[in-house]
């Protein structure tokens, strides 16, 4: 009998939690996001993350379900990436390496710079991994094909079978991402 009370009471909560994260996506729409802006080169971003935007990062790996569908939803594509990242979970690399803008799609795809940057710094925020910059700082890595689409799938194809998250040893704890999700610095 507990254990039934538990199980339902867990179904409750994740319903509840799949509500308010719905409810906060939707304000993601009326809340604008301006994207990130790197203030001091190369180290020092400002994530100008809005209101909903918090809120959906305090909320955590609940939140994770109902932002992957809006990767397909070009009105919040940037904001929902950039989100992702900061839950950290690694089941949002593959879906976020897909949701980036091809070297082919740049041209004709509204907002593409701001797509790629907000997928850069997601990806290296979950994997720290030094695809596009060392060390996650902005220092650029000429190591992979220029596109970062391109570049992170060719990470992706060799690190997917093996990567984890918990099995980062590397610190987050650099000065690039001082407050980013999960990773917040205390």
């Amino acid at each position: 009998m507990l254990a039934l009370g538990m199980r339902l009471f867990a179904q409750i909560q994740e319903s509840s939690n799949d509500a308010q994260a719905q409810n906060l996506i939707a304000e993601l729409y009326t809340h604008p996001w301006e994207g990130a802006e790197n203030l001091c080169s190369p180290m020092c971003w400002n994530f100008h993350f809005t209101e909903p935007m918090l809120k959906i990062i305090e909320m955590g790996p609940p939140a994770q379900n109902a932002l992957l569908p809006k990767l397909n939803d070009p009105a919040i594509k940037d904001q929902a990436i950039i989100l992702l990242g900061g839950l950290g979970d690694e089941r949002a690399v593959g879906p976020i390496i897909d949701a980036m803008v091809g070297k082919d799609e740049i041209a004709v795809t509204p907002n593409a710079q701001k797509i790629n940057l907000a997928a850069v710094l997601a990806l290296t925020n979950i994997t720290v991994a030094e695809v596009t910059w060392h060390h996650g700082g902005g220092i650029e890595v000429r190591k992979r094909p220029p596109n970062p689409k391109e570049g992170w799938t060719e990470w992706w194809q060799n690190n997917q079978p093996t990567f984890k998250v918990k099995e980062i040893k590397q610190s987050r704890r650099y000065s690039n991402y001082p407050n980013y999700g999960i990773y917040k610095q205390q």
